[in-house]
């Protein structure tokens, strides 16, 4: 716990993302009505004396994310929240998130104003750090906004908020990593009020940034999927936890969708911790005994694999120590050529992989630039069958899988509603018994596609700098498109909606989801991690471990129901993307679709739909 002889404190705040898409188009639109939106009050009023006000957020408009579904905390936060007790000997940090800790309730509760207040942002969230950090000028409190969304998006930061606020000096933003030389020079500069515009970061990982008693944590996240487990689930929910942490970070990739895609190579670059540090931080954690809450890790690297030497040997020693841990990590499918590997991951405590797969469809992939298209044309195989092969193999050592898919590319194909390709995935999925992510092709900010969307006036929501734009990163979630849909899809961001919903549906229902738990839960008993070859007792939560992570999984398929669903006055994505539909035959084909929704109300088409094929 935090000690209050620590009289000055920082805030680390990473915001919610909220549903704005209901705002496209809206005239005299600007940042301050996005304010009074966020509230529900008239930002026109916002001042020095009554700023706290504007600092909490109507969470009826939340646009729920797999985060707050899974319990998967924002690591950012609390590596951040760290680097700066690190740099100051004589700070606290608060960690905020709008929601389990509101901003205005630290800030009354201490009796003073923070030092500042430091963000982090993915583009989906930006909107609300831009009304959040308005609020916070008028206060007088320093912000320093830092993250993906504006080390790629440089201009935002000018755009929405500085224009906006009465005190333009305390706005701050970092391109690249909150490095500890950069966090140093930040903290100093706010010390003798120089706080600079603009700082950039360099190192993307650092050792020692972990368990500083002077950094006060948000209460644990529910991991609510967990409730899925059948007649154990409402119990095992109270007592077990989804723990965050990473042994390194950077991707050498360039694929066109990623955002980090276009950041120079210096931000971007690969570092790993000394795998020494990384095993002393899960040790740390179970000091005072293993139990569901410190047991299951998600480790955050892009690629796994990319760690190499340093992988191996912080593989062997967290086999040589008395760790119990199942993790679960992102990883490319190239892990399946390497046996030797895959055997010391799972005796390690690796559970479930989270593979991007993006496409069954050879042409697909190129167009994305997917950097395993050469091993599978080199194969001889087709991708489905390179890919099952691949899934075979890794399952084959008790890890558990889901694959990220991505709907709207140009040899994707809609026929009807029950023939697309989409129908190809979901057959995948269930056969090969793995989860899916289903994503939407969408223009990241500081993405190749994005800069190419930005050219070329592909994009469907407004050009960078404009309020269209701003609104619209809500859906930098990934669940929608937001770029010019192919004519192989008739042009129809709805048809893509409908395929990347229909198909998690299918693969995310509970008997699918469910089987396919059990049937890794009896692959992770005949090939259990260290422990499990140890102990029947570490050898049953291995298996338990393959449940929880493929239902986790499955909490796409919930995703889904939230946000295509209208609810709290906001119109979900199918009564949205049906009103603004511009093809006659995909309005024909949608609309007993749409009325079936039962909130909506009956939907009046009055031209005469025909039976003719699509063109």
């Amino acid at each position: 716990m935090e000690s209050k002889s620590f009289k000055k404190y920082c805030i680390v705040y990473n915001p919610a993302t909220f549903s704005l898409m209901d705002k496209i188009g809206e005239i005299d639109y600007s940042p301050l009505a996005l304010l009074s939106y966020l509230t529900n009050k008239n930002a026109k009023v916002l001042n020095a004396s009554n700023y706290l006000k504007f600092l909490r957020f109507d969470l009826k408009k939340e646009r729920t994310g797999l985060m707050e579904l899974t319990g998967i905390e924002n690591y950012s936060s609390y590596y951040i929240a760290n680097q700066i007790t690190m740099a100051r000997k004589d700070i606290r940090v608060i960690i905020a998130d709008g929601k389990r800790r509101e901003m205005d309730q630290i800030i009354q509760e201490e009796g003073c104003k923070p030092e500042a207040v430091f963000m982090t942002t993915m583009s989906s969230n930006y909107p609300a750090a831009v009304a959040a950090a308005i609020s916070l000028n008028h206060g007088g409190i320093p912000t320093i906004i830092g993250g993906i969304h504006v080390s790629t998006s440089t201009t935002d930061t000018d755009n929405f908020i500085r224009k906006y606020v009465p005190f333009p000096q305390l706005v701050s933003q970092v391109r690249g990593p909150g490095d500890s030389k950069t966090l140093k020079t930040i903290l100093n500069d706010l010390n003798h009020k120089t706080l600079q515009p603009e700082y950039f970061g360099y190192q993307t990982i650092e050792d020692g940034v972990w368990g500083n008693k002077r950094v006060k944590e948000l209460p644990d996240m529910v991991p609510v999927f967990l409730k899925k487990l059948p007649l154990i689930g409402d119990s095992v929910v109270k007592y077990a936890k989804i723990n965050v942490t990473t042994p390194y970070l950077g991707c050498p990739y360039s694929c066109n969708f990623c955002a980090i895609s276009t950041l120079p190579n210096k931000h971007r670059k690969f570092v790993s911790r000394d795998p020494e540090d990384f095993v002393n931080e899960l040790l740390f954690s179970q000091h005072k005994g293993v139990n569901l809450k410190n047991r299951f890790f998600f480790f955050l690297p892009d690629n796994l694999l990319l760690g190499g030497k340093k992988l191996e040997k912080m593989l062997d020693l967290i086999i040589a120590t008395d760790l119990k841990i199942n993790y679960a990590a992102q990883i490319s499918i190239d892990v399946a050529k390497n046996t030797k590997l895959l055997k010391k991951l799972r005796l390690s405590g690796a559970t479930h992989f989270f593979i991007g797969f993006e496409s069954l469809n050879m042409q697909n992939l190129e167009y994305i630039g997917k950097n395993i298209t050469k091993d599978i044309k080199k194969s001889g195989m087709r991708a489905i069958d390179y890919y099952a092969k691949a899934v075979s193999k890794i399952k084959d050592q008790g890890i558990s899988i889901h694959g990220a898919f991505i709907f709207g590319l140009p040899y994707d194909y809609f026929n009807s509603l029950e023939d697309h390709s989409g129908i190809e995935v979901a057959d995948f999925c269930i056969k090969n018994n793995i989860g899916l992510q289903p994503t939407a092709l969408n223009d990241l900010p500081g993405s190749r596609l994005f800069n190419e969307s930005q050219a070329n006036g592909t994009y469907l929501y407004g050009r960078q700098g404009s309020m269209d734009y701003l609104n619209a990163l809500c859906i930098a979630d990934l669940s929608e498109i937001n770029r010019r849909v192919p004519v192989s899809l008739h042009g129809s961001p709805l048809v893509v909606a409908y395929m990347s919903y229909n198909t998690i549906s299918k693969v995310g229902s509970n008997t699918n989801a469910i089987r396919s738990a059990l049937v890794m839960a009896m692959k992770a008993f005949k090939s259990p991690t260290l422990n499990g070859l140890r102990n029947i007792k570490d050898r049953a939560i291995d298996s338990l471990g393959a449940i929880a992570f493929q239902l986790a999984a499955a909490a796409y398929k919930d995703l889904g129901e939230n946000i295509v669903h209208s609810k709290n006055g906001i119109k979900g994505i199918f009564e949205r993307l049906f009103e603004t539909e511009q093809n006659d035959q995909i309005k024909c084909i949608f609309k007993d679709f749409i009325e079936n929704f039962k909130e909506f109300e009956a939907v009046s088409y009055p031209t005469s739909c025909s039976s003719t094929p699509l063109n």
